[in-house]
């Protein structure tokens, strides 16, 4: 039905939300209908919310933290992050399930909007009987499961060469012989290990992020890596990429890049600005690429050296 059906059927059972541009809405509308704003739904009782609202109105439970976060972090979520959480981790041609009889299905599409016309974002999905839908059905991870997830456009993975015969490697083992493009920074690029101060640090510290980013050179082979991604993306060939940025340990230099670089590949200009490549991730805005981001060695101890 139009929103103005769905607003008078609202008004007559006094089940509108109003947003605080003033505009009423629907209950079912997850966005206002002129603003464009965000609205949460309640995980109890499914009434959706204003998004300045921290308890639902229908049934008064609190909004859980991991669906809403806090008053603040909930009023300022962007539109990007607001359409992330709701696709969640679904994706073109990956297959799905949202917990009923029959319910399996696959999507086929993802516009993330926003869009001029209600629905603000579209998902269109085809069921197991074959019959395609378009919904903005947010993705419940209480209920919905990933029955065959699809493979990203681009994974950025980050190795230590001095691991690779490790046994726990698992999938990545042989990554680097998979890999579409492959940066090694070991023999250009001071290695933070040689100080005492950063060597039991790794890239999820923010000391380590700016003393790999900073070095002269960094940024210029990630932003004509980036170009290298555009490239292969713009071939006949829509097969997956995977990236793959090496150094010693994998614990600084390779990992830190990997993150950079996902940024950028994912078009997220507010991650990448911290590395200082926000111009390299305005170019990959538009192309909506899912990237997942996997440090193979990150996480494991130093190697003596």
């Amino acid at each position: 039905m139009m929103y103005e059906t769905d607003l008078a059927a609202a008004r007559q059972t006094r089940r509108v939300w109003t947003c605080s541009c003033g505009a009423d809405n629907p209950p079912t509308y997850d966005c206002c209908h002129d603003c464009q704003r965000p609205s949460w739904t309640c995980a109890c009782c499914g009434t959706v919310n204003a998004a300045v609202w921290s308890h639902c109105q229908e049934c008064d439970n609190t909004i859980p933290g991991e669906a809403l976060g806090d008053r603040e972090e909930g009023f300022e979520m962007t539109w990007e992050e607001f359409v992330a959480q709701q696709v969640g981790p679904r994706r073109v041609g990956g297959r799905y399930d949202h917990g009923y009889a029959d319910s399996e299905y696959e999507v086929t599409a993802i516009d993330r909007g926003p869009r001029e016309s209600w629905p603000s974002w579209q998902i269109t999905v085809r069921g197991a009987d074959g019959q395609v839908r378009e919904h903005c059905t947010g993705w419940d991870s209480r209920r919905d499961r990933i029955v065959a997830q699809a493979p990203a456009d681009v994974t950025v993975v980050s190795v230590g060469r001095l691991h690779d015969g490790d046994q726990d490697q698992g999938e990545w083992a042989d990554v680097l012989q998979r890999a579409t493009i492959a940066l090694d920074l070991r023999a250009h690029f001071r290695d933070p290990h040689v100080r005492a101060d950063l060597r039991q640090l790794t890239a999820q510290d923010q000391v380590v992020r700016d003393t790999v980013m900073d070095t002269p050179g960094v940024r210029e082979v990630l932003a004509a890596t980036a170009l290298q991604v555009q490239g292969y993306l713009a071939g006949p060939t829509a097969a997956p990429l995977t990236v793959v940025t090496q150094c010693a340990g994998g614990r600084h230099r390779a990992a830190t890049t990997a993150m950079a670089l996902r940024a950028v590949v994912a078009g997220d200009v507010e991650q990448a600005t911290a590395y200082g490549l926000a111009d390299a991730a305005r170019e990959f805005i538009a192309r909506c690429l899912t990237v997942d981001l996997v440090h193979r060695d990150l996480d494991k101890d130093v190697v003596a050296r």
